[in-house]
């Protein structure tokens, strides 16, 4: 650098800018090139003093160049800029510029999501979710008057959960359940104006980036297409239907459809996770500063660095893959009722394997419906989460060689994500072992929510490599 500037001519300042600027840049960002200096550089009078702001910036700019394009940069015969800035032009404008207004917006948005997956678990757990057995988009306030209860509860008397295992409920105890649904309903409402609200406002400022248009747009449609999709999943358990071509059982408890309840929570955690990656993309950088990690970017690195990341970066999707797979099994186990069963830990009812795990009746429906092999999936597959952050985790900072070269913020996400997926599992033996208490239950959802957020962060902090 110091030799570089050692070389610059004097420049005056009427003739740094438009394309002068631009041939001095290219100039000497292609060594190999063709132009001499006389060609390359505009024609100045001696005796001016060094510009020596212009020159420090024309060499930042020539710097995150060279960092950002791989590209050989070069200048035409009139004088433009040839592809390498081309490129990096192209790259600039697909960049999400840190914004932490935004983010703190996006982030207040998915926090209240997460509150209304873990409503939903209690509304789930306390049996509320059949209270209300009508829908509407707009909402609606709370009953107030006696009658106006009345009219609720007589409804619900019409529907299988109330003549089949509440016979002979109070008003008391309905107005406990009703408000329960009223409340996650209402809840998802208030959920679509934070977000809606200050959209609007920052897309009439201005302030919306260019790569965030779509983003957006699919917030927007997931959130809208989640209330239908609740109405969906609940309507299944006022008809006693499951999905289309699949019979449900006269016999089966009155309760929602675990497909549709399956399709519901899946929804959920891909509307928080689309929330929290746009979170991310707008609060951090990928890379530290390399003055402070002593880490040098990406591409400086040594091919066997490089190589260790990328297996990194693979092994993170690989086990956040595994963990969403996870938890949609909860969802079925949640569907079935599944933890009410087989409450001996880590035996099923004293057998390594429960005896009733397949039904021939049911064929490849065993997998969604069968009590026995719901729950059977779901615990081997948080065996199957837990071995696999702790490889990933374990793998990384055992080997000297890779955890030297892992930035700050990765190393903060694999050790929570190890941590908190020892307390999930850790919860979830508590919670069945226990007859899944609701206190117990809502807590379990919720870190699974926390163990999926744990588990994007980990991803997005190894984004930066290629």
């Amino acid at each position: 650098m110091r030799q570089l500037l050692r070389q610059l001519k004097p420049v005056r300042p009427d003739f740094c800018h438009g394309r002068n600027v631009h041939n001095f840049i290219g100039a000497r960002a292609n060594k190999n090139s063709s132009l001499s200096r006389k060609t390359a550089l505009p024609v100045t009078e001696r005796g001016h003093g060094y510009v020596k702001s212009l020159q420090l910036s024309s060499l930042r700019y020539l710097r995150n160049a060279r960092s950002k394009s791989t590209q050989t940069i070069a200048v035409n015969g009139n004088g433009t800029v040839g592809t390498g800035l081309a490129a990096v032009s192209r790259n600039a404008s697909k960049t999400i510029p840190r914004d932490p207004l935004l983010a703190t917006w996006i982030f207040g948005t998915g926090a209240m999501v997460f509150g209304m997956v873990t409503l939903g678990g209690a509304t789930r757990l306390t049996r509320s979710g059949l209270s209300m057995v009508d829908w509407r988009p707009e909402g609606r306030k709370l009953p107030s008057t006696d009658e106006e209860w009345a009219i609720e509860f007589g409804k619900y008397k019409k529907f299988p959960e109330y003549q089949k295992l509440n016979q002979g409920m109070s008003m008391a105890e309905f107005k406990e359940i009703y408000f329960m649904e009223w409340a996650h309903r209402m809840w998802g409402r208030a959920i679509g104006l934070v977000f809606a609200g200050p959209l609007v406002a920052f897309a009439i400022a201005g302030r919306i980036p260019r790569p965030l248009y779509s983003r957006t747009a699919l917030l927007l449609t997931m959130g809208g297409t989640q209330g239908l999709v609740g109405w969906w999943m609940v309507k299944s358990g006022l008809t006693h239907e499951h999905v289309l071509g699949i019979e449900r059982s006269e016999y089966d408890t009155p309760r929602v459809s675990p497909y549709r309840l399956a399709a519901h929570l899946s929804m959920a955690f891909a509307t928080y996770g689309v929330l929290m990656w746009t979170g991310f993309d707008l609060i951090r950088k990928m890379e530290g500063n390399p003055s402070i990690t002593n880490i040098a970017p990406f591409r400086e690195l040594s091919a066997s660095s490089q190589k260790a990341l990328r297996k990194l970066k693979s092994r993170s999707k690989i086990g956040t893959g595994i963990l969403g797979l996870t938890v949609l099994s909860g969802a079925f186990v949640a569907g079935n009722d599944a933890g009410h069963a087989y409450n001996d830990w880590p035996y099923f009812a004293g057998e390594v394997i429960p005896e009733q795990i397949w039904m021939d009746a049911l064929g490849i429906r065993n997998l969604f419906e069968n009590t026995a092999l719901v729950q059977f999936d779901h615990r081997m597959l948080a065996y199957t989460t837990l071995a696999t952050v702790a490889g990933i985790a374990g793998t990384a900072r055992f080997n000297a060689a890779t955890w030297k070269v892992v930035q700050p913020a990765t190393k903060r996400a694999l050790y929570a994500m190890y941590g908190v997926t020892l307390a999930q599992v850790g919860l979830g033996i508590a919670t069945l072992m226990m007859y899944v208490p609701v206190e117990l239950g809502v807590a379990h959802q919720g870190g699974a929510l926390t163990l999926w957020t744990c588990g994007l962060w980990l991803v997005h902090t190894l984004k930066y490599v290629r």
